[in-house]
């Protein structure tokens, strides 16, 4: 994406606030906020448990992040391209960063609450499952345990991503 193409983010910072950062800088910049905007919907939709329409957003956030890491390794490279060390591009940028951050363990904790009750679910019918099928063991006739001759396996999976 050409820096001259970045849309205007979402919810942009108080204008008084934001330092004049152009180029690379200002491409990150723009590429957190709207990450970050757009990871704090899919945890409200998570939160409400919509998970197709939290779904439906993977596809920005795969772009977005992906954009995000290259224009992250741009600067890391060229590390001049955003000032002096304690100039207010780092400090507007590493501020960004942090409430992106704060987001990201927002979101991981309620994506770990979710996982954590689909498995319990998952694993609650699969030992339903084999409660009911659990073959009938009865003696034979030498008084030993009558193991069945064939037992039908049982396996639950769920293959989708949240």
């Amino acid at each position: 994406m050409p820096l001259d193409s970045i849309p205007t983010p979402p919810k942009a910072a108080d204008p008084k606030e934001t330092p004049p950062i152009t180029g690379h800088g200002a491409k990150l910049a723009h590429l957190t906020i709207a990450l970050t905007e757009l990871i704090k919907e899919e945890t409200q939709l998570l939160a409400k448990r919509l998970t197709k329409d939290a779904q439906s957003l993977h596809g920005k956030k795969n772009r977005l992040m992906a954009e995000y890491r290259e224009t992250l390794n741009i600067l890391q490279v060229n590390d001049k391209l955003l000032g002096p060390k304690d100039g207010p591009a780092r400090k507007y940028i590493r501020k960004l960063t942090d409430e992106f951050r704060e987001i990201l363990r927002d979101h991981a904790r309620i994506v770990l609450r979710l996982k954590s009750v689909a498995e319990g679910i998952i694993k609650s019918v699969g030992e339903e499952v084999i409660k009911k099928d659990r073959p009938v063991v009865g003696y034979a006739k030498n008084a030993n345990y009558q193991m069945p001759a064939y037992t039908r396996p049982t396996s639950l999976q769920l293959n989708q991503v949240i």
